[in-house]
């Protein structure tokens, strides 16, 4: 080695320490990161309390690791030497064989786990006095099985879906929706949610199950966006990855009312195209998360009042049930901690759907709720 060279490459190790130091605190700090869809952490002062207990350094940690300069790049620049080096997998996502689709990794629940989840479900059916439906939606990973990476360990492999069946007690009926959702089309590439395509399929098979009549709906569905990036994209920073197209398929005089602050809003469509501007683009249909939103439509199919206890699966759902249903009310257990044995009697409920995503539902801690 040269003595030229050595002094090239000290001045650029130098000239890459000091300068991402100082770009680090000249650089303003970010609150949100689009890519990754969360809250960066921010700097805390430190306190003699703080610097005693070691706190301070834990969180200047996560300060300089969140707002290091160029961090999204840098994350779709370890996604790409990932895919080089041949791994499959890149920050809990799972790296499609196609090379298109993103799929988060799915942990099954163990059977006593399961038993207990299905224990609240079996008390809310025998809480009420009207038929309650349950059904699990297969995760993306079981539905595109053969675009995994081959023997990925954490997919969905239907056999929770299999023994949630078996589980349901006798005033609880089961549908099986294992089979009911399919085609290339039937979920979003880079997010864990059903496409707008595969919440149609899912509507056919849980109408037809409850008794009552689905909508085929008259006119093609139309786009609202060609660039839509969802969850499992931020968590995978795979920047090679084409976005999604999104669609509605479901048009009608409704009167809808959102509780997104907790207060009722009043609106007279089910989409909200502002939020297409957003990195949160799947919050066009109802808005986003909220604890309770009611729909109503003079012209569906059915009087019966349905009530669904969802998960945000459900919200590009809604459109679809609210042909079939005069009135669909969509309750969050996360958020809304009301009494459901109450609410379907002051609502005059006559009909109730238990419906989440399987991975949602493994992991969900509030079902205790559906006791209440």
């Amino acid at each position: 080695m040269t003595k030229k060279y050595s002094v090239f490459i000290t001045a650029l190790f130098c000239l890459f320490i000091f300068g991402f130091g100082i770009a680090q605190f000249i650089v303003p700090d970010r609150d949100f990161s689009e890519q990754e869809n969360r809250f960066l952490s921010q700097f805390k002062a430190p306190t003699l309390s703080s610097l005693k207990s070691g706190e301070f350094m834990e969180d200047f940690e996560d300060y300089v690791v969140d707002q290091f300069p160029l961090r999204d790049r840098w994350i779709h620049l370890k996604a790409y030497c990932e895919r080089f080096i041949g791994k499959k997998e890149n920050n809990g996502a799972y790296l499609g064989a196609d090379g298109q689709s993103l799929f988060a990794q799915f942990t099954a629940p163990s059977l006593e786990a399961l038993t207990g989840k299905l224990a609240f479900v079996n008390k809310l059916g025998g809480n009420v006095s009207v038929p309650v439906h349950f059904a699990l939606i297969p995760d993306k990973s079981f539905v595109w099985a053969d675009r995994l990476p081959a023997n990925a360990p954490l997919v969905d492999d239907g056999s929770t879906l299999q023994q949630a069946g078996q589980l349901c007690g006798e005033n609880v009926h089961w549908i099986d929706l294992s089979g009911a959702i399919s085609g290339d089309d039937a979920f979003y590439r880079t997010d864990h949610h059903w496409s707008t395509m595969g919440a149609y399929q899912g509507y056919l098979a849980l109408v037809n199950a409850m008794g009552g009549s689905a909508v085929l709906p008259d006119c093609d569905p139309t786009q609202v966006s060609d660039s839509f990036y969802g969850t499992t994209y931020s968590s995978a920073g795979a920047g090679w990855v084409r976005p999604d197209e999104m669609y509605k398929w479901a048009e009608g005089k409704f009167t809808v009312t959102c509780y997104h602050s907790g207060q009722p809003e009043e609106r007279d469509s089910l989409y909200f195209p502002e939020n297409l501007e957003k990195k949160d683009k799947y919050s066009y249909f109802l808005g986003g998360n909220q604890p309770l939103c009611i729909i109503g439509n003079d012209n569906a199919l059915s009087d019966e009042k349905l009530l669904v206890i969802r998960d945000s699966y459900s919200d590009s759902l809604a459109p679809f049930l609210a042909q079939s249903y005069s009135e669909v009310h969509l309750w969050d257990l996360r958020y809304n901690r009301q009494s459901l044995k109450q609410y379907v009697a002051e609502q005059g409920i006559d009909r109730v759907l238990v419906l989440y995503s399987n991975a949602n539902f493994s992991t969900d801690n509030n079902l205790f709720l559906l006791d209440l």
